[in-house]
């Protein structure tokens, strides 16, 4: 219960909590040994005892370089974020405090997804906006941050699915970032499918793909810039089958 908000029982916990204590402690361990080796390198260099002078500077700045990194790319936070999974909703508490929403108050999910090269690993982000105007951005310090957005998503998708198929259904566009879907079909920057010519929509590799018929062009954009992507590929397989329908 937060704020009144009944969210149903815990499913599933995400606490990142152990993981931003490893991160601490590995740039408290690579801070020391710089610190360590930066005076051991400015000893044996003022001597010209290069074979050991040199590499102890050249570790230092390894190290030193490698603390940048990490505080650049993976921005680590002084406390860990948990995120709890409910049957009506989610909880997240964390230096800011604690929030929760029940699905219905969640109005959007936006997915991101960027492949390290270094590793071949893909970070997931997830930006969930609410009812109320918040902003949540889970992202890898929360640990199987994808799994967690998914279901997420997967919630959200369907409570906005319905609402939309009953817009398109009246007669009404729907936009849902750069696309545009209506009974007569997909369209996005000015280019436009009809249904019959709408092989597949998916979400694949960070992209969101209306793939074409023969003689037709997909139609594409980054998953990033399509809020909903999956409550999208879902209402447009359900609009191309409703107009299938005799």
């Amino acid at each position: 219960m937060i704020a009144g908000k009944s969210l149903g029982e815990p499913v599933r916990v995400f606490d990142g909590r152990p993981a931003g204590r490893r991160m601490w402690a590995l740039l408290a361990l690579m801070s020391l040994a710089v610190l360590s080796l930066v005076p051991v390198a400015i000893v044996y260099l003022r001597v010209r005892v290069w074979s050991v002078g040199i590499p102890a500077l050249l570790i230092a700045m390894g190290y030193a370089g490698a603390v940048g990194w990490i505080m650049e790319r993976r921005r680590p936070r002084l406390r860990g974020r948990v995120v709890v999974l409910h049957t009506g909703g989610l909880s997240v508490s964390g230096p800011g405090g604690e929030t929760g929403y029940t699905w219905d108050e969640l109005t959007s999910v936006t997915v991101s997804g960027v492949r390290n090269e270094p590793d071949d690993r893909t970070r997931w982000s997830f930006t969930i906006v609410a009812e109320d105007g918040t902003v949540l951005r889970l992202g890898d310090d929360i640990p199987d941050v994808r799994d967690l957005g998914i279901a997420v998503a997967e919630e959200v998708t369907a409570r906005i699915v319905p609402r939309h198929l009953a817009a398109v259904k009246a007669g009404e566009t729907v936009r849902m970032g750069p696309f545009t879907v209506d009974l007569g079909g997909v369209e996005k920057d000015g280019e436009r499918l009809p249904w019959p010519a709408v092989r597949e929509v998916e979400i694949d590799n960070g992209l969101v793909r209306v793939h074409a018929s023969a003689g037709w062009t997909d139609l594409l954009t980054v998953a990033a810039q399509v809020p909903d992507a999956l409550a999208f590929t879902a209402l447009c397989h359900q609009v191309r089958d409703l107009t299938e329908l005799p």
